[in-house]
């Protein structure tokens, strides 16, 4: 079977350069595969090591870069595997954004049991990662202005490489600093992937995002599964935690490999005409910008709940810690087809509305459930939230799409997730204070039915049309123009 490269309607005879427009290069991959039916399936790092770090990979990442083949039908070819092995490392790199947050939940009384873990230090766990993404995200913009989106990821894998290292140290304060770590490379990539969707599949961004929100769904799935019997297998929950090294590791390696070819697209788009640096101070201004940050902000508070806290909800109604972590697996499982749907359709829809109001009630069913029946009802409630979960990958899409360019993604992405995150870490905080407060998890439960609703209704507003994006022709009074540099 032939993959052409060309677009609907070209001249098949035709060989045209990868453009910043997206019309040709890695976009086309995706074009073509869906064609032929194949795609249906953070300031922490401003300091100066940091920035060694990024320039170190930068430099491994040039070794053995291939020149360009003189012949058309090669650089057709070439063109085509290096769109599929950026594809492949932005999947690889999705997967590794939520393992060790996933595993750490179904381990916190474990943890709290083998490391002899205080209340403070029990309750500062699941909120660590939120509060992480809030100060870490705005660095990955910084960053990726002065070393590009790509070599900036390279970045932060190497540091989440590090960072699930340290967890395996069997002590509190390897722990912590280990979270601390690996937090920072996942809110960097958090911020980046984005950015990187945008820049290198333009025409597919529906798609791509559905693809690699699925992976951090799976990934989520696979973590809060096996997290138990990993520990188990390994002699204890530190073990479990570092085993997420080696995936790190291996996303490290295929993103790398993939920078001969997003180099060469960037060489390509740098004669284009680029949309100046937008500055995060300058989205202060936009309603846009702060729906979508209190949007983001509140289905991540409710999805880092879930993830922190419910295992411990059924363990405490007479679940235990295996099952519990199965029952948290069955919510991503749910979550992992959606993730892919939802933003194809979306990508589709004129408003986003009547979606974002739709997974917002179901979030509130299930939250609702656990209040009325944790334990008989566990698995129907695992069902419905994470059926309501797909909101992130809505928001996601929307960050996107509401962006208008790479540099509004960027400065959109950095802004909605750093502020956002703010919002997000009070939940963790709030219902483990409540929860052991008063002995009973039932009031945070329904604080969060209320969370989740809120959440649909401002998901519904930038879902509106009439919202436009970041940057917008229309001269709306929401539209921005971008800052010169």
């Amino acid at each position: 079977m032939t993959i052409s490269l060309e677009r609907p309607g070209a001249s098949r005879g035709k060989h045209r350069r990868t453009g910043h427009d997206g019309h040709d290069g890695p976009a086309e991959l995706v074009e073509s595969l869906e064609t032929a039916g194949a795609v249906k399936s953070a300031g922490a790092l401003e300091s100066t090591g940091a920035l060694k770090t990024t320039g170190a990979l930068e430099t491994i990442e040039r070794l053995g870069e291939p020149t360009e083949p003189a012949e058309p039908g090669e650089r057709d070819q070439q063109r085509l595997a290096g769109g599929a092995l950026i594809l492949a490392g932005i999947i690889l790199v999705a997967a590794n954004l939520r393992l060790g947050v996933s595993s750490t939940g179904p381990l916190l009384d474990q943890l709290r049991d083998r490391l002899h873990l205080g209340a403070g230090v029990v309750t500062l766990l699941p909120t660590l990662w939120v509060v992480i993404f809030a100060f870490a995200g705005p660095a990955g913009s910084w960053l990726a202005r002065r070393h590009g989106a790509g070599s900036v990821l390279a970045a932060s894998l190497a540091v989440l490489v590090a960072g699930s290292a340290v967890r395996g140290i069997p002590d509190v304060p390897g722990l912590l600093a280990g979270s601390v770590l690996a937090g920072i490379g996942i809110a960097l990539g958090n911020v980046l992937l984005p950015v990187v969707v945008r820049t290198y599949f333009p025409h597919r961004i529906g798609a791509i995002t559905g693809i690699y929100s699925t992976m951090i769904a799976l990934g989520s799935t696979v973590a809060a599964g096996i997290a138990v019997p990993l520990s188990d297998t390994l002699g204890g929950p530190s073990g479990g935690l570092e085993f997420w090294t080696i995936p790190a590791l291996a996303g490290l390696a295929l993103w790398m490999a993939s920078h001969p070819h997003r180099r060469r697209h960037d060489r390509t788009v740098s004669t284009a005409a680029q949309a100046p640096h937008i500055p995060l101070k300058s989205l202060a201004k936009s309603k846009l910008a702060w729906a979508m940050t209190v949007a983001f902000g509140l289905q991540s508070m409710s999805g880092y709940v879930v993830m922190g806290w419910i295992p411990s909800v059924l363990h405490d109604h007479g679940m235990s810690s295996a099952a519990a972590g199965t029952v948290l697996s069955v919510t991503f499982a749910v979550n992992a087809p959606l993730s892919f749907i939802v933003p194809l359709t979306a990508a589709r829809l004129r408003s986003q509305r009547l979606l974002a109001m739709s997974l917002g009630v179901v979030f509130a069913l299930g939250f609702g459930t656990l209040i009325v029946a944790p334990g008989s009802l566990a698995y129907l409630a695992a069902v419905l939230i994470g059926v309501g979960m797909a909101a992130f990958p809505l928001v996601l899409t929307m960050i996107g799409l509401r962006g208008g360019t790479p540099a509004g993604t960027a400065a959109l992405s950095a802004f909605s997730q750093s502020a956002g995150y703010l919002i997000a870490a009070m939940g963790p905080i709030m219902f483990g204070i409540l929860g052991h407060a008063l002995h009973s998890w039932t009031v945070p439960l329904a604080i969060m039915v209320v969370v989740v609703l809120a959440q649909g209704v401002v998901a519904a507003y930038v879902g509106s049309p009439k919202r436009g994006t970041l940057i917008s022709e229309s001269g709306d009074s929401d539209s921005m123009a971008p800052a010169a540099n």
